[in-house]
């Protein structure tokens, strides 16, 4: 069964880090101006202050970097990359005193939700052996710094704890993210696209179509009388059949053409760079499919189509109201098969 393809709009994740980003970098300019000058007006630590002052000068570069192009890859890079500067400057100004080494446990909500979990491993992963490193080789033999060795066990240990919790909830975060964007767009009870998806696939559809001048198809499907096929055997039994339906069509159709479920018993079908005479043969050949492949104890399943062609930039309503004319024209003439839309139809129609 052809099940909708996961995407990763700015629907969810990358919206969130977008907005995390932006927060950051306020927060990270409002501290670096506030903390520099308290450096530079009330502890006269003149070198420390001016770290403070680049890295407030950095969180404006990179804001209108960010406003400019809009890449958050390469803008999160850039923050993290201040960021440890700043932890870096901190740690080694004050030789390492207790209250600057805690600041490196900032670093993993940051490095994990801003560059995934890979790289925020690796990113977290160094940051936290360098702060080890740093402790045991240039602050512990310090006569003024008494790091133990279960103090130094003990920092190493919650670091570690640290990095595997956030690696470990980074890694959940991002599959609740996949699957919550995959259940948006999937119809729960068939597997396959769902209107919304739908809506989406035929407008870029439409412009691919104008753009390339290749005819998009579009066959609106109903399944016939499937109203007395639930009030017969129940809904229940009513759903395994649109599975069958949906199963017989999916191994029927070409890797390039999108099927969702309309609504109800309704199923659309987008058949790019597709006359509307193949389209037509497709959908004769799908009713055939069906009508051989899925049955009750009173006969087959068939169904009913309307097709339609759009080469143009055309509303997706105007699109959809057409396919819907000839759906209703193939109802009119007897169901079980398929019409292809012309004007005509619909000054018919409406004269009816």
């Amino acid at each position: 069964m052809k099940i909708a393809p996961q995407l990763f709009p700015l629907v969810n994740s990358e919206r969130h880090q977008r907005k995390l980003l932006r927060i950051v970098l306020v927060v990270l300019f409002i501290f670096s101006c506030v903390i520099g000058s308290l450096n530079v007006f009330a502890f006269g630590a003149y070198q420390i202050a001016s770290f403070n002052f680049i890295s407030a000068v950095a969180s404006v570069g990179i804001w209108f970097y960010f406003r400019r192009t809009t890449n958050l890859v390469v803008a999160s890079w850039l923050l993290i990359t201040a960021v440890l500067f700043n932890l870096a400057a901190f740690m080694g100004t004050s030789k390492g005193a207790a209250y600057s080494i805690i600041w490196i446990t900032v670093l993993p909500p940051l490095a994990f939700f801003l560059l995934g979990r890979r790289a925020g491993s690796w990113v977290t992963g160094i940051a936290f052996v360098a702060t080890v490193a740093f402790i045991v080789f240039h602050l512990r033999p310090l006569s003024d710094v008494n790091f133990t060795t279960g103090a130094i066990l003990n920092i190493a240990e919650v670091l570690l704890v640290l990095w595997l919790l956030f690696r470990f909830y980074e890694g959940s975060r991002s599959d609740a993210y996949r699957e919550l964007e995959r259940l948006s767009v999937v119809d729960k009870l068939t597997g396959i696209h769902n209107r919304s998806k739908l809506d989406q696939l035929l407008a870029a559809h439409i412009q691919l179509a104008a753009r390339t001048d290749m005819p998009l198809s579009v066959i609106l499907i109903d399944i016939d009388h499937f109203k007395r096929v639930n009030d017969h055997y129940g809904h229940l039994f009513g759903d395994v059949v649109l599975q069958q339906f949906v199963e017989s069509i999916c191994g029927a159709v070409r890797q390039t053409d999108e099927f969702g479920r309309w609504g109800g018993e309704e199923f659309l079908l987008l058949c790019p760079a597709t006359s509307i005479q193949d389209a037509e043969a497709l959908a004769n050949k799908l009713r055939q499919i069906v009508s051989a492949s899925v049955h009750t104890d009173n006969g087959s399943i068939t169904f009913s189509a309307g097709v339609t062609s759009v080469r143009s930039l055309v509303p997706s309503s105007n699109v959809i109201r057409e396919a819907d004319h000839a759906l209703y024209a193939a109802k009119n003439a007897g169901r079980n098969r398929v019409v292809c839309y012309t004007p005509e139809l619909e000054s018919l129609q409406n004269f009816i």
